[in-house]
């Protein structure tokens, strides 16, 4: 797997994992957390928790799977991805014409009933 596919995933996980933390068990959110914001290794986690490194791999493995059906169901992260994108366009816009074409676009990101 190439660099860039691996950093894109991992960018991914700590969309889903800003979005999902609250879902998660409490040693998952610690586990999550540790390895994908403070990119500890998976022997760090281990030794910090008094567990084998086997342990944690599980551990990792089904809190992204987790996230992953999470975002699945609720879509909550590519939401929240769309509406960064089209903030990002409004603040970018030149005219005031393209800034109003956005506005539609916002509204149904904020209330999908528009």
């Amino acid at each position: 797997m190439r660099e860039q596919e691996l950093l894109s995933r991992w960018d991914e996980t700590l969309a889903l994992l800003d979005a999902y933390e609250p879902l998660l068990s409490p040693a998952q959110k610690e586990i999550l957390g540790l390895y994908f914001r403070f990119n500890l290794s998976l022997s760090e986690i281990a030794e910090q928790r008094g567990t084998s490194r086997t342990a944690i791999f599980d551990a990792v493995k089904k809190g992204v799977h987790n996230l992953n059906d999470y975002e699945q169901k609720l879509h909550l992260a590519h939401h929240d991805a769309l509406l960064a994108e089209t903030i990002e366009a409004l603040e970018k816009a030149s005219t005031l014409e393209e800034a109003k074409s956005l506005i539609p676009q916002l509204k149904t990101l904020i209330n999908p009933e528009y």
